[in-house]
């Protein structure tokens, strides 16, 4: 069930991954979990961001990464390629290369050489092309560096599916002994120390009769006329729970804890710890995605000369519960002030430096119900002051502005004034 070479089981996965609904959904639900339906880019320089996040959609980062990752959970190996632009200054396209074909060439345990021969749509082999290797990426799923290829996701439940199709031929073939029964018709015998021997004629005819006949009525035969069914009878395999089990130990293998799969388990803790595994789990394919980027985004603020700037990414995935505990913990532990805002927003995976600049861009909005009536009682305390009262809540600028306006309004009805008196003189 295993293959010896590794292009052999990354292809043998490919078909479980193409053929088998139960493997196809599995890993689907890992590459969603962890990274979302869309990647956001911030950063706390204007320029950056927004040229970052041109560059993003232009060279298509959001499905890029997506594949690479899918690459790397079903083959074991993801491999990135890059093209600068013909001047040299920005990175004009990405692509997700066929690990399948490429080789590698090794001295000293070093890679020195990266070959890649594709494959044609009429499944013929082309040229050889040497990969730059400055350009290119190589990631391994679940193996040690000394490894030259990573290891599938798919490869613990090799065994595991090839018994899942046995069960479903031996299911198909129940099911056509059920539905196609064997029938035998005896013509013909001893009877009653006779011996009644029928000619060709009288088989083909009562034969034909049989064929003809309609099964929701009944047919009148002569007495040496027998007929037998076969096929029905006996003990059938049950199949329906051998299936349930062998798809069971194909989703454990898959690295689905088995206390979501069957919905039982030893006792809750158990449980908990399967779904923390998950978790870090999901952490690890994230990761994945934050280097793919990384090695973009590198190069590429390279050209455009944002070396010492920094690049964040978002990830819409799906927010677990022990996550959102954990948040919920963080935001208590910042309000009775055992932590600082920088830890927690580098916790909720925010960069300080960013919200704080998006802060000092935006508009302080008050909380009429509480910030009001506390400040106006601090004042009426005379522990603030007017001026500070109107500081804390934002209204200095909207208070000097409406003063301006007054001031203005003033010298206009002045200036009005005193040219009609001149006038009127």
């Amino acid at each position: 069930a295993i293959p010896e070479s590794w292009e052999d089981r990354a292809r043998k996965a490919v078909e479980y991954y193409q053929e088998e609904p139960l493997v196809a959904n599995a890993l689907n639900a890992w590459r969603t979990f962890a990274l979302g339906d869309e990647i956001g880019l911030n950063s706390d320089d204007e320029d950056l961001r927004d040229e970052a996040r041109e560059a993003f959609d232009r060279l298509g980062l959001n499905s890029f990464v997506k594949d690479m990752v899918l690459q790397l959970l079903i083959k074991g190996d993801a491999i990135g390629y890059f093209n600068r632009s013909k001047g040299g200054d920005d990175v004009e396209r990405v692509t997700c290369v066929n690990p399948v074909s490429m080789k590698f060439v090794f001295e000293n345990d070093q890679l020195v050489e990266a070959i890649q021969r594709p494959e044609n749509p009429d499944g013929s082999l082309g040229e050889e092309i040497s990969l730059a290797l400055d350009q290119m990426i190589h990631l391994k799923w679940n193996a040690p560096e000394f490894e030259s290829r990573g290891n599938s996701m798919v490869l613990p439940a090799f065994e595991a599916i090839e018994l899942l199709r046995k069960y479903r031929k031996a299911e198909a073939a129940i099911a056509d002994r059920w539905t196609t029964p064997l029938r035998f018709i005896q013509v013909g015998g001893s009877f009653g120390g006779k011996l009644i021997t029928p000619d060709q004629t009288m088989l083909e005819s009562i034969r034909d009769e049989m064929n003809r006949m309609d099964l929701k009525s009944g047919m009148v035969v002569p007495f040496f006329v027998k007929a037998e069914t076969y096929g029905i009878q006996g003990k059938a395999l049950n199949t329906e729970q051998k299936v349930r089990e062998v798809k069971e130990d194909i989703l454990v293998a898959l690295g689905m804890a088995r206390s979501i799969v069957t919905g039982d388990g030893p006792n809750f803790a158990t449980a908990s710890v399967s779904m923390q595994k998950m978790i870090v789990q999901l952490k690890e394919i994230k990761q994945v995605a934050r280097n793919i980027l990384d090695w973009v985004f590198d190069e590429w603020m390279e050209r455009k000369g944002f070396e010492d700037e920094e690049l964040h990414y978002q990830f819409s995935d799906m927010d677990l519960t022990a996550e959102t505990d954990q948040k919920r913990l963080l935001v208590e532990l910042y309000d009775r002030g055992l932590i600082s805002k920088n830890t927690l927003q580098q916790k909720m995976g925010l960069s300080p430096d960013v919200e704080t600049k998006e802060q000092e861009s935006e508009e302080i909005v008050v909380d009429t119900n509480w910030s009001v009536k506390d400040i106006s009682q601090l004042v009426a305390l005379e522990v603030l002051t007017v001026d500070e009262a109107r500081g804390r809540l934002g209204l200095v600028k909207k208070v000097e502005t409406a003063r301006e306006d007054a001031a203005r309004a003033d010298v206009e009805k002045l200036y009005a004034r005193n040219r009609k008196t001149k006038s009127g003189q």
